[in-house]
């Protein structure tokens, strides 16, 4: 099955599962997302393609409600290939994760 179908089965589903207006990207769905990549020092130069080799995806960031609530590198994770930021945002937070 192709990565992205893994990702889809995982996020829809338990959206209809769970009765949460979430799992999908759509207008009037709540916005929460998380940023993947490849792991830094992976196999592999995407998400996609790290997951399809049975590599970990790599979290750069996380947005729930609209807002960033991290930005940076997870300690649950391996590092990301590439670095996410914020651009622009209305809220008043560090996004980076607290040092080890």
């Amino acid at each position: 099955m192709p990565p992205e179908r893994f990702i889809c089965a995982a996020t829809g589903s338990d959206g209809r599962v769970y009765g949460i207006d979430s799992g999908y990207l759509a207008a009037g769905k709540s916005a929460d997302n998380a940023l993947i990549d490849a792991p830094d020092g992976g196999t592999q130069k995407t998400a996609l393609a790290a997951i399809k080799h049975s590599d970990i995806a790599a979290i750069g960031a996380v947005v729930t409600a609209g807002v960033p609530r991290f930005v940076g590198r997870s300690r649950n994770t391996p590092g990301t290939t590439r670095k996410a930021r914020v651009v622009k945002s209305t809220v008043a937070q560090d996004f980076a994760a607290a040092s080890h």
